[in-house]
C-alpha cells in the first residue's frame, strides 16, 4: 500500500486532531488559572519564554502536545521524562 502498509483510519489516528489541540490548550490553561499561576510563572516554571505560553494558550503553536507536557510537567501533572 502507499501509506505504508497503514489503512486509512490507522493513518488518521497517527496524526494529531484539531480538537486534541484544543483540549490540550483548555486543560493547560485551567490547571494554571486552578493553581493561581499567571502565563509568566509557568513559563519560568517550564523554562520557557513567557510568548511561548502565551502562543500556546492562544492556540498559536502546532503541534501543542510537545509543549503541553513540558507544562503539565512544570504544573507537577506529569512525571518529568514520562514522555
Amino acid at each position: 500500500m502507499a501509506d505504508g502498509g497503514k489503512h486509512p483510519a490507522q493513518v488518521e489516528q497517527d496524526t494529531e486532531h484539531p480538537h486534541d489541540t484544543e483540549d490540550l490548550v483548555r486543560l493547560i490553561t485551567l490547571l494554571r488559572t486552578e493553581q493561581g499561576w499567571t502565563q509568566a510563572q509557568l513559563a519560568a516554571a517550564a523554562e520557557v519564554p513567557a510568548s511561548e505560553v502565551a502562543r500556546f494558550e492562544a492556540a498559536q503553536i502546532v503541534p501543542a502536545k510537545p509543549m503541553a507536557l513540558r507544562l503539565l510537567e512544570a504544573l507537577g501533572r506529569v512525571e518529568p521524562g514520562l514522555f
